[in-house]
């Protein structure tokens, strides 16, 4: 196993180099290029409301519809912030809030036929985005990529190799 780097020990310079290398840093620069690129796609294509904001939420709606504390532990947001995201999102017509049939307590955040239509639409542009990537990386690579990171969501769950 490596030696954890001595960040004290570190110029500013080897930090810097270093950051640019961190798991999460690399994650979350490849999710930013692929939302602003699905967002500029969705605009052209007609969907000029839904913003960036708009699609770790939408992303996290299952097809029959999810509860509000389930959108928030997946998001990591607060029940509070993902309700009022969920309130803008309704407003432009793309998801809805319907009775939870299991439980008559509980809502639901569900798409509308609009939302399924833009559903339809990003899932096309994001086929095309990792048509584009496999091609840059090849295919296999591409692929294990994308099978690794399942496989590291899995290990993360409940019940994962991680022991949680």
């Amino acid at each position: 196993m490596a030696r954890k780097p001595d960040f004290a020990e570190m110029t500013a310079t080897q930090i810097r180099a270093h950051r640019e290398t961190v798991f999460l840093r690399l994650l979350n620069s490849a999710a930013q290029r692929e939302t602003v690129e699905l967002v500029t796609r969705l605009a052209a294509a007609g969907y000029d409301d839904v913003q960036m904001s708009y699609v770790p939420l939408l992303a996290n709606v299952d097809t029959e519809g999810t509860r509000i504390i389930t959108i928030s532990q997946r998001t990591g947001n607060t029940r509070q912030a993902v309700s009022q995201l969920v309130s803008e999102i309704e407003a432009r017509g793309y998801v809805e809030r319907v009775p939870d049939p299991s439980d008559g307590r509980a809502v639901l955040v569900r798409h509308t036929a609009r939302g399924r239509a833009l559903l339809a639409r990003a899932l096309g542009e994001m086929s095309d985005i990792e048509a584009r990537y496999a091609r840059a990386l090849g295919r296999t690579r591409f692929e294990s990529l994308k099978q690794l990171l399942h496989d590291l969501e899995r290990a993360e769950q409940p019940g994962g190799s991680f022991g949680r």
